[in-house]
């Protein structure tokens, strides 16, 4: 399971990325790409799209299949390692949103600025 402790980065990470790692750490030896597609049941475009932003996130890498058109993906570190909070893979993190649209009314009001 992903580690959840106070000392992690506070970034989005849903909870569909979540299990992924969760059922590629649990195999050992690695797991195919068609087979996490087909354990998560989602399609192959969503698939490739988020092992693509775990790839580029260096959490797992990948290795062709000898006379197969699949990949066999296995983590880059222990799951044990790996913080839920760790990586963004989702949107950036809007967390700061409310005050940029506090400011944002604020001016409005103070300044008299209309649309």
């Amino acid at each position: 399971m992903l580690k959840k402790s106070g000392n992690c980065p506070t970034n989005s990470f849903s909870a569909l990325q979540e299990k992924a790692l969760d059922l590629i750490g649990s195999q050992g030896s690695g797991l195919f790409q068609s087979e996490l597609r087909r354990l998560l049941s989602i399609d192959s475009s969503k698939c490739s799209k988020m092992v693509g932003k775990m790839l580029s996130s260096g959490l797992i890498y990948r290795e062709k299949v000898p006379a197969s058109s699949t990949y066999l993906i296995k983590l880059t570190r222990p799951i044990q390692e790996i913080c839920v909070q760790e990586i963004s893979f989702d949107k950036p993190a809007r967390h700061n949103i409310d005050s940029y649209l506090t400011e944002i009314y604020l001016l409005y009001l103070v300044r008299g600025i209309s649309c």
